[in-house]
């Protein structure tokens, strides 16, 4: 069973060495070397940590098994009235497929909750070569826009922004599609229960429409 906690200024030394774990690995493939070193020196150094922290509004949550063993992090950050961001989320290398990113995905929206019981939106970036998309969209968000993004000595991050609208009912979750339907379910069951929602939901919409083409 996995446990979550809320970081303190005092993790800043493990969320890096955590990092330094699974960020050059999933971007290996996706990045050059010369860009995950920025990349890792712009997110994960001890001095830009402690200021997402103190500064920035950032809230980091760590993930640990039975075990006491960490098994990864997420981070979510307020950019709005009725706004957020998830800024991270990984699971460490030897934890992965053991549904821990649901568990910490879920997690994260709980805290959200949480600290802004009225409905927002949940937006997050996520590389447009990152098999990460097809997880985001089985846990209910949806492709919003997309660009690239310059962060700096020439780098750009070649992003999908993908967002998720919810609000908090008790332990109901409920998510609206862009089209404005809405499906609601469990806090807890917040997985392939969502996408389905949503796809059937879309395909309402898109029934509605034929039939007012007719």
């Amino acid at each position: 069973m996995l446990k979550i906690r809320k970081a303190n200024i005092d993790d800043c030394q493990l969320i890096h060495e955590l990092a330094e774990q699974v960020f050059p690995l999933t971007y290996k493939d996706i990045i050059t070397p010369e860009q995950c070193d920025f990349m890792m020196d712009w997110m994960y150094s001890i001095p830009n940590l402690q200021k997402q922290m103190t500064e920035e509004g950032h809230v980091y949550l760590l993930a640990t098994n039975e075990d006491g063993d960490y098994v990864g992090y997420v981070s979510v950050q307020p950019q709005g009235e009725h706004l957020w961001h998830l800024q991270k989320i990984y699971v460490l290398p030897q934890f992965q497929g053991l549904k821990a990113g649901k568990y910490m995905f879920q997690e994260a929206l709980k805290y959200i909750k949480e600290v802004h019981p009225d409905p927002c939106v949940v937006e997050l970036n996520v590389n447009r070569n990152n098999k990460a998309v097809t997880f985001y969209e089985h846990m209910g968000m949806h492709k919003d826009r997309q660009g690239d993004f310059p962060i700096g000595n020439g780098f750009y991050m070649n992003d999908y922004i993908m967002a998720i609208n919810i609000k908090l009912n008790k332990d109901n979750l409920t998510i609206t599609t862009p089209e404005g339907k809405s499906a609601t379910f469990n806090m807890f069951e917040v997985d392939e229960n969502a996408a389905k929602a949503m796809e059937n939901a879309k395909a309402e919409d898109s029934n509605e429409d034929k039939s007012s083409e007719e």
